[in-house]
């Protein structure tokens, strides 16, 4: 989901008590133990890595989520801050996610903080997935987004999500391309559009933007640089012959 550009993310006032309560969250001793710091948070950790959590107690059904999202956390935060942060040896391993009852939204990622909107997961608990595009979004830590940018952004965060699953069943990349649909369109049109060009003209073309979008030196003539055709050209020809294998990671996968 589109961040919102802010130079500080405040999730709430987190006010540690100074009761402090350890519980291990499962029985097997590579499990990630949970510290309660107050009523609504919790704090997971696991092999260096933490993910607190933020959510409301009393929502049964969104209590019945959270578990899967920690599960995903472990398994996929260290696996894209390797293949995607500019300096994963000594990238930030906590991240904050948050469950906002008033966010309207399906998520976003700011400043090492995920919020995920209440009344979307609660209605959609299959779509965990997006827990890993929004982790994307903090592996990558690009230094800008902006109208020129954002696209290649979201596209390339949807691009991992196809890649690295869990796949759901339901969420899928498109099938056809419209007339409407532009390489610039975002999220999954743009992701597929990566697909085909990673698959037809250059198998590290996600590698290379994402490099070139840390350094903050992407422009439009990065595609000719990798690709030798302009960004026009290569639309037009994907348009023409769209085919790509899709195959997608489903959860058990490893």
């Amino acid at each position: 989901m589109k961040r919102k550009i802010a130079a500080s993310f405040l999730c709430g006032s987190l006010i540690f008590s100074s009761f402090t309560a350890v519980q291990h969250a499962f029985a097997e001793d590579s499990a990630p133990t949970s510290t309660i710091q107050q009523h609504d948070s919790k704090l997971y950790e696991k092999r260096g890595y933490q993910l607190e959590v933020i959510a409301d107690p009393n929502n049964p059904d969104l209590q019945t989520i959270i578990p899967d999202f920690v599960e995903l956390y472990f398994k996929m935060f260290p696996k894209l801050l390797k293949d995607y942060s500019a300096d994963w040896k000594n990238a930030s391993t906590k991240v904050i996610l948050k469950f906002d009852p008033t966010y309207d939204g399906v998520a976003y990622a700011s400043n090492g903080t995920i919020v995920v909107g209440v009344d979307y997961i609660v209605s959609r608990p299959y779509d965990i997935a997006l827990f890993t595009h929004e982790l994307s979004h903090i592996a990558q830590a690009y230094p800008r987004y902006d109208d020129s940018n954002w696209w290649l952004v979201e596209g390339i965060s949807d691009y991992i999500r196809y890649a690295y699953g869990p796949h759901d069943g339901k969420w899928i990349l498109p099938e056809v391309v419209k007339d409407t649909d532009n390489y610039n369109s975002g999220y999954r049109v743009t992701a597929r559009f990566l697909l085909w060009l990673e698959q037809h003209k250059n198998k590290k073309i996600v590698d290379e933007l994402n490099a070139q979008l840390q350094q903050n030196t992407y422009d439009l003539n990065s595609f000719k640089t990798l690709t030798g055709k302009s960004i026009d050209e290569l639309w037009q020809e994907y348009k023409e012959n769209p085919d790509v294998k899709v195959k997608y990671k489903i959860k058990n996968d490893k």
